[in-house]
């Protein structure tokens, strides 16, 4: 097994790991995320609380473990999404184009216009506080770059030889974009996925961060930094727990897009 098998499969596994730790760590969890002690706040840490508690006395290691399932699922079902969304649109338009391809791209031009980021704030603004209206925030842009890569791939082989023999064969258009076409460039569409895994949960964070997500008291680790600022000089324990476990899973899924988008890469499926 070469070097790029060898990273994909660890990098695999880890993130796996991770996955279904945010979804037992709930039943892990050494106290209660919401129980309150005011007695008990801005504890270092200590036995008890191995990352000491913040301004309200409740445990940071038991609220980030419970902060892992939101903070990692709602970026791996917000992908997935505007993954399939996009990659369905995308499709569409390159197989048909014609005007219904042109307006559509030239409404994907009008959303890319703006910084994401900044776009998402204000319509999150606009919904109010909440995962879901986040999550709708942060997808109104994510899908145009699905749409857009599988638009291109789709114009680049829509005339090859083996879709004018299943035209000829007389298989649908449904048939020729799903089973012929979808197919053939579903490569690209998920390096790019995986690599986005990343960039949405920063996103998603962000704007909890802002206020503009997951509304406090539940445990997200955005939000969770945002109640920690208050009190960062008096108790930096508070903010370094979420704040670590958002970098060090961003770089994980980090990785693990790029030892897909190496696994993936042609040059390395010739030597294999």
């Amino acid at each position: 097994m070469d070097k790029v098998k060898k990273r994909f499969l660890f990098f695999s596994i880890v993130s796996l790991i991770i996955i279904i730790f945010s979804l037992i760590a709930p039943y892990l969890t050494p106290n209660d995320p919401y129980e309150t002690n005011v007695l008990l706040g801005k504890l270092a840490p200590c036995k008890s609380y191995p990352f000491g508690t913040d301004s309200l006395g409740r445990c940071v290691l038991s609220r980030v473990m419970v902060g892992a399932k939101t903070s990692i699922f709602s970026a791996l079902v917000l992908v997935f999404i505007t993954f399939a969304f996009g990659t369905l649109i995308g499709i569409i338009s390159g197989y048909f184009g014609g005007i219904f391809d042109s307006i559509l791209m030239r409404f994907v031009d009008i959303l890319l216009a703006f910084p994401s980021m900044v776009l998402a704030i204000a319509v999150a603004g606009i919904l109010g506080g909440g995962l879901i209206n986040a999550m709708l925030a942060l997808g109104l842009t994510a899908w145009t770059t699905y749409a857009r890569l599988a638009r291109s791939h789709v114009l680049a082989i829509k005339e090859e030889d083996f879709i004018k023999a299943a035209k000829i064969n007389g298989s649908s258009k449904t048939a020729i974009m799903f089973k012929h076409l979808l197919p053939n460039i579903i490569g690209p569409l998920v390096v790019n996925a995986t690599v986005q895994i990343g960039s949405t949960m920063m996103g998603i964070a962000g704007l909890s961060f802002l206020g503009l997500g997951v509304q406090v008291p539940h445990a997200e680790w955005g939000s969770m930094v945002s109640e920690a600022r208050t009190c960062f000089q008096l108790a930096p324990w508070t903010v370094f727990g979420p704040g670590i476990a958002i970098i060090i899973t961003i770089m994980i899924f980090n990785c693990f897009g790029d030892s897909v988008q190496n696994i993936l890469d042609p040059k390395h499926k010739a030597k294999g």
